[in-house]
């Protein structure tokens, strides 16, 4: 028995329910899961960005800059998922019901998992030690002296 890819991932939940003999829509089983996921990944960058940044990297550039730039993404990635999810739920003849939606949303999380893994496999390790490297030779340039320095006058 073959399936039609294409065909299973532009069908509304109307439509699916009906051709598998159902009496409404096709169930949605992720709703709980991925409402949960979706609201926590907000709650956890909103989080961050008032109180994180100021008490846990407070001191480190580093990990501020990468927290700033990647949940940021991740905000915008869950943001995105609940119009997703509640089309899913409430649209269910229209056009944002379609599987494909679903799909193309966790494929981008899952690109955005990747690129996070990449950066901190490849790029944190450099940049680490390069800031460290930094840090080493400006312990060596003395500071310049804040008092404004008098002119003579005539």
């Amino acid at each position: 028995m073959g399936t039609n890819l294409f065909q299973w991932l532009f069908t509304d939940a109307v439509t699916a329910g009906s051709n598998a003999n159902l009496t409404g829509s096709e169930p949605f089983h992720f709703l709980w899961p991925w409402l949960i996921f979706c609201l926590a990944g907000l709650l956890i960058t909103f989080y961050y960005s008032v109180e994180g940044r100021k008490r846990f990297v407070k001191n480190k550039p580093l990990i501020k800059y990468m927290l700033d730039r990647y949940l940021g993404w991740f905000a915008v990635i869950c943001f995105i998922g609940l119009p997703l999810i509640g089309a899913r739920v409430l649209l269910d003849g229209y056009f944002f019901s379609w599987r494909a939606w679903r799909y193309l949303w966790l494929l981008a999380l899952v690109i955005w998992a990747i690129v996070w893994i990449v950066y901190l496999v490849r790029k944190y390790p450099q940049e680490k030690a390069e800031f460290l490297a930094y840090q080493k030779r400006q312990q060596y340039i003395p500071k310049g002296n804040k008092r404004k320095v008098r002119t003579a006058s005539r």
